[in-house]
């Protein structure tokens, strides 16, 4: 659907919706009018009836009597013949009560004494005004209808009391008739010049709108890339002169832009070749650096490891020296010790001859003395073997002495006893001679023992002497030899004590060369960082370079679209 014919339809809608507006108020506001005129009439001919009727018959019929029913009546048909605009004419209580109806009513089915719509606000203004009022367009039994309603005063009294209502219908149906009566002709001519105004401003707008068709087509053909459209340009000081012009500007603008980009795309793309050619040459210049001083960070690194060790060889092997030195100066001072502890053994072993000469000596004696006892315990034992014997045979006799005194009767018991006691003495002295052998015996041994004992204690003291004698002469040879060494080791501590000066004058000088070489390794990380930093930058700016060419070939792939 074009533009011209959505704005038509717009406006057309809108000039519907607002006559449509227009016309409802129109009907409205016609309604009312013919609602207000008839309630009028109703009101005036209601007033106008109520002087043919005699207020007392209808304070009559109000009170139930019917005598002058049939007259009232016939002076309503008579109304309604002559108005035949009039639907019905009855008279109503206060209440609402048919006091009196016409044939209509009673053709519809009411008649006196039966109850009939009442609006309770419209008694209550006939009470309080005193005056006739019409009723709003009710239905009520199937009937759209409009009353009005004008009181009857006693003795046509206004100043008496109410005693009934005149009351006057209108077929409200007609209402709505006549105001579509009155509304449908204004509602055809207006028809007519919407229809007229419609096609009017159709014509209007698609002549508005053409330049801006043709506009949308050449920004259509812009849009395209095609540069080479010749904009429509009206002299016209409205808008869409104005923009048929910046449109022409426009095009003027865009195509030198696009003209001025593809030169410049052009030329970026050169450079960024060149750029990344640069790049590359930098890059690889780079990563040469950046390998030679990882090698070399790596050789300081290993240069600096050694001197560490080295570093540290030298100070365990100054450290060792210097213990050397402490030794050297205990050996020294043990020499010097030892040269005088050989002079003291010399003199002790000496002295040591002369005991183990004298002890030789005490061990012949007691040697000598052993023997002499183990003799005499001998003796001993050939004392106790005969009184063995002896209390053998003592025992033997007291128990012969038993036997005869056992035969003699009582002349033997007192010899009995006696020779009882001798056999236990005897007993006991062969006891006691038996452990006096034992222990002889045992005394016999150990003096034997004893004796090899000495003998071998003597061997051993000859032998010894002979050792301690031989030690001597070892001593003599020790203290020479120790006062050889003491003048050796004086002359290799001064030697020692020099080397320990030289060491650490040694390990003072891998100091410093290591902390040197600290520097030398920090300088070739720094080196390797920052090549590594630049190596990164140049592959970051190879990066941005390879991206801006990409950028500069989809640029000119997209200028290359436009004709200019």
């Amino acid at each position: 659907m074009g533009f011209a014919r959505k704005i038509t339809l717009v406006l057309i809608s809108l000039l519907v919706l607002v006559s449509t507006l227009i016309g409802v108020f129109t009907y409205q506001t016609a309604y009312r009018q013919v609602e207000h005129s008839v309630g009028i009439e109703t009101v005036g001919c209601a007033n106008i009836t109520t002087g043919l009727v005699d207020p007392n018959i209808i304070e009559q019929l109000a009170q139930g009597q019917q005598s002058g029913l049939a007259s009232l009546e016939e002076r309503l048909n008579w109304t309604v013949d002559h108005k035949s605009l009039f639907k019905e004419v009855f008279i109503l209580s206060l209440d609402g009560v048919i006091l009196a109806a016409d044939s209509n009513l009673k053709g519809r089915g009411y008649a006196a004494g039966e109850s009939f719509y009442l609006d309770k606000a419209d008694v209550d203004m006939i009470k309080d005004m005193r005056h006739a009022v019409y009723s709003s367009v009710y239905t009520y039994d199937g009937a759209q209808l409009l009353s009005g309603y004008a009181p009857i005063f006693k003795d046509h009294d206004p100043n008496q009391d109410i005693i009934g209502m005149m009351v006057i219908n209108f077929d409200a149906s007609i209402i709505h008739d006549r105001t579509v009566e009155i509304v449908t002709l204004p509602f055809i001519i207006g028809g007519i010049i919407f229809v007229l105004t419609a096609i009017i401003v159709y014509f209007f707008i698609h002549r508005m709108i053409r330049p801006i068709e043709q506009l949308s087509l050449q920004v259509n053909r812009v849009a395209q890339g095609d540069l080479t459209v010749q904009p429509v340009t009206l002299s016209s000081k409205d808008e869409v002169g104005k923009l048929t012009r910046d449109f022409a500007n426009m095009t003027v603008s865009l195509r030198q832009l696009i003209t001025e980009a593809n030169d410049m795309s052009l030329q970026v793309a050169s450079s960024s070749q060149q750029l990344s050619a640069s790049v590359d040459q930098t890059g690889k210049a780079s990563e040469q650096t950046v390998n030679i001083s990882q090698g070399l960070a790596e050789g300081a690194e290993k240069q600096l490891n050694s001197l560490e060790k080295s570093s540290t060889a030298l100070q365990e092997m100054s450290d060792f020296v210097q213990h050397i030195v402490e030794n050297t100066d205990n050996v020294s001072h043990a020499a010097v010790q030892s040269t005088v502890s050989a002079q003291k053994g010399v003199e002790s072993i000496q002295l040591s001859v002369k005991q183990m000469n004298k002890m030789q000596d005490k061990m012949k004696q007691l040697s000598t003395n052993v023997e002499t006892l183990g003799a005499h315990s001998r003796e001993i034992q050939s004392i106790l073997e005969i009184i063995t014997d002896i209390s053998a045979e003592t025992n033997l006799l007291a128990i012969n002495a038993a036997i005869e005194a056992a035969r003699a009767g009582e002349y033997g018991s007192g010899f009995a006893v006696v020779a009882s006691s001798v056999r236990k003495l005897a007993e006991r002295s062969a006891t006691s001679a038996q452990q006096i052998a034992s222990i002889i015996s045992f005394i016999v041994t150990q003096m034997e023992s004893t004796a090899n004992t000495m003998e071998e204690a003597s061997h051993e003291v000859r032998h010894g002497t002979q050792l301690v004698k031989n030690a001597g002469l070892s001593f003599n040879e020790i203290e020479l030899s120790s006062k050889t060494t003491e003048e050796a080791i004086e002359k290799v501590s001064a030697a020692i004590h020099q080397l320990s000066g030289n060491s650490k004058l040694l390990v003072q000088s891998i100091e410093q060369i290591i902390e040197i070489a600290y520097g030398t390794v920090d300088g070739a990380q720094s080196i390797s960082a920052a090549s590594e930093e630049h190596l990164a930058v140049m592959e970051e700016v190879d990066a941005s370079a390879t991206f801006l060419s990409s950028i500069s070939e989809k640029l000119h792939t997209r200028i290359e679209k436009f004709k200019v």
